[in-house]
């Protein structure tokens, strides 16, 4: 024998002998086998023993591959719950609890923050000034701007046109009126005559194409310099889009343009498109859409069919997709997010390499701020927002990491797809694409993503986006996979209007653009974007050296024509710079100066005036004490006290909810005398022997028995009496007609369980431990009336939510109370309204107004 083995053999040839001296293992057999070796030499099978030895030994691996893939599963939900949006899902969830309640007034909104005497009286006298400006003094000269505008904005759903988020909501006391004449009605628009003194160097090659600032006229006759150019449009208008639009007009009409009226369908013109957009992306497939967010969308569905149908996209904390559902903050579900330029997110792709399908990046993310909101806005502005950009090169090593790790899963594990949502980015600058324009620090080599998705900058602004990947990412799955099937469709998508539009801008930003294939632009368009970048780029120096120097707590950001305002005081008022810019004469557009863009058109001598109007409105500001800092001890009193109000409020709008529920039950369905009469008196006897019995004597069968009388006088009074609209009844929340016969039917069953109880028990414990059946009397009946309420109370919170259930149980409770109040005036009734029955098989109509009640026949 082999000395590592022999203390746990068995010396005993027989299999049921132990020595006492024998590690015990098992009382039927050892690990090392009693069956004689001559038996197992002869071939026998294995004795009974050894069938029974091998339980302990699988149930052991059971438990283990039971327990590992317990834990691994585990392991991973919280690994991916902690990368997931449950941030955005829980502030969602408190969208409908956080109620301001009650107007606090203007004073009281500027002192939020807890200023001293002199900083809130200077924020008054800012105050009086921006409504001098802002709040409705404009004269228009009989126009009728304002009443045009308010039936406008009363027509509009989407918050842009109102200027909604100038301020974060909190201070929304301090906003002024959208439909202010010559605020936001805009009469017009046209490019401004520039002003006498106009000092620009005509010679210079930044100016040479540019007509000026775009410029809107409002309601009351003013030019104002508009700021609010969209995302799209970043050339000039003169030197870029008019001959573009020229040439879209010559090929959508007559006989080459009919197919604009098919969306679907293959020509000349389509072809032509892929080609270019191919030439364009390096990639091998297109696919269109409208939008940018829509792209995204069908992207994300093309790469998941295409990678196995794996479940989870990872994308990057903050950064902006979109606002369509599946790619939404909010709505994306199987999304996690990581943190930006950190080599734990690249590992952690390898890691779950088998469940992720695509990794979405946004570029402009080196803008806006790593792992920063994107684009920045203004509702949650409650601080200093300053914001700083990791280098272009280090940010493009990154992305580069990010890539060859994708590349390497797709290579070596299983497919993982770079998507580089390129809808803001490209076009801006004269590399054209960030795949260009990030390329690697040493090599040169430009990014290579799976899939790159362009919005409608693609098409001059036309409605069309397009999405291009490479062969086995967009939509290439095995087509014998019958239920693997198409996810993303659209009408219009490759709309045949923003097909030749795509057509002429690719083309004129290679050159060329006319059929015949000469130059559109008198200016190439790269020569053009690299003149925008470095006005821009000046713009913003010029305006920080100003806005330093004179001690102001605002700085500009831009990449290319796209702009930021930073704020570096902590501040609870740095979202009314807007307002003050406003008041300086700038048209903001629909949307406040978190973000806004400028187009080629801009001139020098427009961005002096416009740099001017940013220094002026921050020092205006600044004078009337909106910069000053929020102290950490105000700080603290600011959060807790608005976590007070928050509280209060909730409570008051759950104390109005459980009212207005007991409001609309009287008027419904207590309106027969009779029905009064038995809810007064049965209330009177629920107060004053039901509840008193169960809560406070601990007496339940007694307090129960008064409460099931009690019940069946309140009960009667509906049954017999009431001529209840059935109709009408339904606007009762809680309302349960069924539920109250079910609990009837539900008494009878328990009073007959109750009368057989010896019969059912020694049936019952055939199966089930007698132990469970050990019930009191007391106890039954208090069973058997906690579930006459307590299914429907279940219901109730599976259809509307736990909150409003417990607001019906409020109300159960307290009824006996507030029926006191309502209908103490049937404490007494002529006994001829007893004789009035309702007829059980007629229907009634209530009007609720008048309570007047008609039989139909």
């Amino acid at each position: 024998e082999h000395p590592s083995i022999r203390p746990f053999v068995v010396l005993s040839q027989s299999p049921t002998t132990l020595r006492a001296d024998t590690p015990y293992i098992n009382r039927r057999t050892s690990i090392a086998s009693s069956t004689p070796n001559n038996e197992r030499e002869k071939g026998k099978h294995p004795s009974r023993g050894d069938e029974q030895a091998m339980g302990p030994v699988v149930t052991l691996v059971l438990a283990f591959m039971a327990l590992s893939l317990f834990v691994k599963y585990a392991w991973e939900k919280v690994e991916l719950f902690l990368r997931s949006n449950y941030k955005y899902l829980f502030l969602d969830s408190l969208a409908s609890y956080v109620h301001y309640g009650e107007d606090v007034g203007v004073e009281a909104s500027l002192a939020l923050d807890y200023p001293t005497t002199d900083v809130l009286g200077r924020r008054l006298e800012g105050q009086r000034y921006l409504a001098s400006k802002l709040g409705g003094t404009v004269d228009v000269g009989g126009g009728d701007g304002a009443r045009r505008g308010a039936a406008l904005a009363s027509s509009l759903v989407d918050c842009r046109f109102a200027l909604a988020k100038v301020c974060m909501p909190l201070l929304r006391e301090l906003e002024f009126s959208p439909d202010v004449s010559g605020r936001n009605f805009v009469a017009g628009v046209r490019h401004a005559v520039p002003p006498p003194g106009r000092d620009d160097d005509d010679d210079d090659p930044d100016d040479a194409s540019s007509s000026g600032m775009l410029h809107v006229v409002t309601e009351d006759g003013t030019a104002r310099p508009y700021v609010g150019n969209d995302a799209v449009h970043t050339m000039g208008v003169s030197s870029f889009y008019a001959p573009i639009q020229e040439e879209v007009n010559r090929r959508t009409t007559g006989v080459g343009g009919m197919p604009r009226f098919c969306p679907i369908a293959m020509n000349a013109e389509l072809e032509r498109n892929v080609e270019l957009v191919k030439r364009l992306t390096g990639m091998d497939k297109v696919r269109y859409s409208l939008s940018g967010s829509e792209a995204i969308d069908g992207a994300i569905k093309d790469v998941r069919s295409s990678c196995d149908d794996k479940p989870l996209v990872v994308r990057f904390k903050s950064a902006y997709h979109g606002h369509v559902s599946g790619v939404s903050f909010v709505d994306c579900p199987g999304h996690v997010f990581l943190p930006e330029c950190s080599r734990s997110s690249i590992d952690f792709i390898e890691r779950y390499h088998y469940r992720i399908c695509a990794v979405v990046v946004n570029p402009m993310q080196h803008f806006t701020g790593v792992n920063r909101p994107s684009p920045p806005g203004e509702k949650v502005t409650h601080g200093s927002r300053i914001r700083t950009s990791v280098p272009r090169e280090e940010y493009a090593r990154w992305l580069h990491d990010l890539q060859e790790k994708c590349n390497y899963c797709t290579k070596y594990l299983t497919r993982v797809a770079l998507v580089v949502d390129d809808i803001y980015f490209a076009f801006r600058t004269p590399e054209l694409l960030s795949a260009n324009y990030f390329a690697h620090p040493d090599t040169k080599a430009p990014l290579r993503p799976d899939v790159i998705v362009l919005g409608k900058a693609l098409a001059a602004g036309y409605p069309l986006s397009a999405i291009a990947g490479r062969e086995g990412f967009l939509n290439a799955y095995d087509r014998k996979f019958l239920l693997r099937l198409n996810k993303t469709v659209g009408t219009f998508a490759a709309w045949h209007g923003g097909i030749v539009a795509s057509n002429v801008f690719l083309e004129a930003l290679e050159g060329g653009g006319r059929s015949d294939g000469t130059s559109l632009l008198a200016t190439p368009a790269k020569d053009q974007l690299a003149c925008l970048v470095r006005k821009c780029d000046d713009f913003a120096v010029s305006v920080n050296g100003e806005l330093a120097g004179a001690g102001l707590p605002v700085r500009l950001r831009n990449f290319s024509n796209t702009f930021s305002v930073d704020f570096l005081n902590e501040s609870l008022y740095n979202s009314r710079y807007p307002q003050y810019l406003l008041a300086e004469g700038m048209f903001l557009g629909n949307y406040s100066t978190g973000k806004f863009n400028l187009n080629a058109d801009v001139t020098k001598d427009d961005l002096r005036r416009l740099g001017a109007m940013f220094v002026s409105a921050a020092s205006r500001m600044q004078r009337d004490g909106y910069f000053e800092p929020m102290r950490p001890a105000a700080r603290r009193r600011f959060f807790l006290s608005l976590i007070a109000r928050f509280a209060g409020n909730y409570a008051r709008l759950y104390y109005d909810r459980i009212m207005s529920d007991k409001h609309i039950d009287i008027e419904v369905s207590h309106n027969h005398p009779v029905n009064k009469f038995g809810h007064f008196w049965s209330s009177v006897g629920m107060i004053l022997f039901a509840y008193p019995l169960i809560f406070w004597h601990g007496e339940p069968m007694k307090g129960c028995a008064w409460f099931f009388l009690t019940h069946v006088i309140r009960q009667s009074g509906h049954f017999f009496y009431e001529h209840q609209d059935r109709d009408i009844e339904k606007l009762k929340f809680g309302h349960k007609d069924a539920s109250k016969k079910e609990a009837v039917a539900f008494l009878l069953c328990a009073a007959i369980v109750y009368n057989y109880r010896e019969d059912l028990f020694v049936f019952a414990t055939k199966y089930v431990d007698p132990a469970f059946f050990q019930l009191s009397l007391d106890q039954y009946v208090s069973v058997i009336a906690l579930f006459t309420v307590v299914p429907h109370f279940v219901e109730i919170v599976y259809q509307y939510g736990l909150l409003r259930g417990l607001s019906w149980a409020v109300k159960i409770v307290t009824d006996p109370f507030t029926d006191l109040l309502d209908f103490y005036t049937h404490v007494i009734i002529h006994p001829r309204w007893f004789l009035d029955f309702k007829d059980q098989r007629a229907t009634y109509r209530l009007d609720i107004k008048t309570k007047k009640v008609v039989k139909v026949e």
